[in-house]
């Protein structure tokens, strides 16, 4: 029941609820309208009383159906604030013309009806809407004095005149205030939220070249652990090293090294599939996690690390710059513990660069390694 009339949509809902409560309102102005006929207030007849009311009930309805059926989103302002305001405006002046006392206390219900558009109208708008029933109001005392001068005593209406149009600049004054205070808020709120991503992906992440870094890499791999125990699956650790890093350092700058890097970190991200995980552990290292993933799929997919380094021409940022990579890599099945499998990863890699490196070696048994795997 809830969605059929509010909808599934939560900002629509919202707007269709606040428009509902408008309704209710305009429903209880309605019925005292109509208590001002049958006591005898108006000067003009039933049948012209139910016209206003149908007619005016016809735009509310219209207005209804606007939001329920989504065409609302088509506007700058979806919750269609300030036409539902002047709507309901032009119901209480003529509610007011048609009244031959009391129309200054019709207009204290103008000020209900302004609340609503506390939290959405701008400063111009509110003043727009304002000077709107004030200009409105103006017309319809005029009017009256011209043609119908016994229904009106004019002292009167020109003191509630001034009365109403300093309460209501009063209120346009609130409402703006409230409104530029929710601005603040909501930019506030905006700014927050990005300090908090740009702190959590600072927290997480390696400034330098993007990868996770190594404490957020450790909490990955705990939470790995406790999955593959559970489903009994398998995931392998590999450890990569640049080869001779330090002499590009030395050879062609640190602002070199950095971009040699980043271009190998692109490579890495690029190898791995997206339920994956890698990080650079400090310098030149960096550790990768292959989820779900056996041994020989892992051979595949560190050759191809391997080998797109390799292969990678530098010319555009250093003409002799050529860079490889010493990588080892160990399943957590083989020995069932992270350190384990972690030392076991960083033993190889180092046995891949004390036996020649731009290799990829996989195990403990000699010197197995992968060369041109694919």
């Amino acid at each position: 029941m809830y969605n059929i009339l509010l909808g599934s949509d939560n900002k629509q809902s919202l707007r269709m609820l606040r428009h509902l409560a408008a309704v209710l309102s305009l429903f209880g102005f309605t019925l005292i309208s109509i208590f001002f006929y049958y006591n005898g207030l108006y000067s003009v007849e039933l049948s012209t009383l139910n016209a206003v009311l149908i007619f005016f009930w016809s735009g509310v309805l219209c207005f209804t159906a606007i939001l329920r059926s989504g065409f609302n989103k088509r506007f700058s302002d979806p919750s269609l604030t300030k036409p539902q305001i002047l709507w309901s405006t032009l119901f209480l002046l003529s509610i007011a013309y048609m009244l031959n006392d009391w129309r200054g206390l019709v207009l204290i219900s103008y000020f209900a009806m302004l609340s609503f558009g506390f939290f959405k109208l701008r400063f111009r708008e509110f003043l727009s809407v304002g000077l709107f029933v004030i200009l409105g109001y103006v017309l319809v005392i005029l009017y009256i004095f011209v043609y119908e001068p016994e229904r009106i005593n004019i002292k009167l209406e020109l003191i509630q005149l001034l009365v109403f149009t300093g309460t209501v600049f009063i209120m346009l004054y609130t409402g703006s205030a409230i409104n530029r205070l929710r601005e603040r808020s909501k930019k506030q709120y905006a700014d927050l939220q990005a300090a908090l991503e740009v702190n959590k992906r600072l927290a997480t992440t390696d400034e330098l070249t993007g990868l996770y870094n190594r404490r957020y890499f450790m909490e990955k791999l705990a939470q790995q652990k406790a999955l593959s125990e559970r489903n009994n699956s398998d995931f392998v650790i590999f450890y990569c090293d640049l080869d001779h890093f330090k002499n590009i350092n030395d050879t062609f700058g640190h602002h070199t090294g950095d971009i040699v890097l980043q271009k190998f970190s692109e490579i890495l991200k690029s190898s791995i599939r997206e339920i994956d995980y890698a990080a650079r552990f400090g310098g030149e290292e960096f550790v990768g996690l292959l989820v779900d993933t056996d041994l020989e799929n892992a051979k595949k997919v560190t050759e191809r690390i391997r080998s797109s380094l390799d292969a990678f021409n530098f010319n555009d940022i250093a003409p002799s710059l050529h860079s490889t990579v010493s990588i080892g890599m160990a399943n957590f099945k083989e020995f069932n513990t992270i350190q384990e499998t972690l030392m076991s990863a960083d033993n190889r890699m180092y046995h891949a660069k004390n036996t020649g490196r731009n290799k990829v070696v996989y195990s403990d048994e000699g010197d197995t390694e992968i060369r041109r795997l694919i």
